[in-house]
């Protein structure tokens, strides 16, 4: 069994990332998300124990665990049996009887009903249909997502290139990070989904083995390739689907993350609010 994301703080001491990462609890993500959830549901707001939240596509299960820490009736979402394993191991270390976790693909959130807050972290941008998704989410969720997420760059002189990118600049400044303002993802030219502009994102060849994409721990599960929406679209896109306000969060980057995180990975987080 290895973890090799989420550094969690079980009942025994044992940290499962070791003494060399730091703890989730203590990162400046968890805390920019707990410090949302606070501003938004303080806990003088009512019974947490009733309120549950969800976490879709939950890797490991840290995040799960420290909603659960918070008194919330807890569920992680996720796909791949090895990640389960771990997100498992971690509820019996826990003995935290409002986390729950089940192995399922996230667009069946449906099937396990309402969620007063819905996580969605590292997951959007390995969808080919997020504006899709987004509607699921919000059908699913009554008061707050929170979405970490990439966003495509609306304009990059790189990705109108295709192979010369992909084969040639990519791998350079790969290697080098030689006039690299934003990082090389090798995304398509820009272009329309679901009504949406944005680029694709290649996450396996068509044709992988089940039993190679179920190793791949940090791609998509179902589709080989995944659309990024521009920021934008983005916020458009979750304002269509049902949240009244969308606020970006700029507080998650300071220790896992480096200051100029959003701007050099086109990634940043958004708290969307149903009023």
């Amino acid at each position: 069994m290895k973890f090799t994301a989420h550094n969690i703080l079980l009942n025994n001491g044992q940290k499962t990332m070791g003494d060399d990462s730091i703890l989730l609890s203590d990162s400046a993500v968890w805390s920019s998300i707990k410090k949302t959830v606070d501003l938004f549901i303080p806990p003088t707001a009512g019974d947490r124990s009733k309120m549950r939240v969800v976490d879709l596509g939950c890797l490991e299960g840290g995040y799960a665990a420290e909603f659960a820490r918070m008194g919330f009736d807890s569920l992680g979402i996720e796909a791949r049996a090895e990640n389960i394993e771990n997100c498992n191991y971690v509820k019996d270390n826990l003995g935290l009887p409002n986390l729950n976790f089940a192995q399922d693909d996230v667009r069946n959130m449906a099937n396990y009903g309402k969620f007063d807050i819905t996580l969605c972290y590292g997951l959007l941008y390995h969808l080919n249909d997020p504006a899709a998704f987004l509607k699921l989410i919000s059908e699913c969720t009554t008061k707050m997502l929170l979405l970490n997420t990439h966003f495509a760059p609306e304009r990059d002189v790189r990705y109108r290139l295709g192979p010369l990118n992909k084969y040639f600049i990519a791998p350079i400044q790969k290697r080098t990070s030689l006039f690299e303002h934003q990082y090389n993802y090798r995304l398509s030219p820009i272009t329309e989904n679901e009504g949406y502009k944005g680029r694709w994102f290649k996450e396996w060849t068509p044709g992988t083995k089940k039993e190679k994409i179920e190793k791949l721990l940090w791609a998509s599960y179902n589709n080989h390739r995944s659309f990024w929406l521009t920021k934008k679209e983005l916020t458009k896109a979750m304002h269509a689907a049902g949240f009244n306000s969308v606020f970006e969060q700029f507080d998650y980057t300071g220790d896992l993350f480096r200051e100029n995180y959003t701007q050099y990975y086109n990634r940043t987080m958004f708290v969307a609010i149903k009023h």
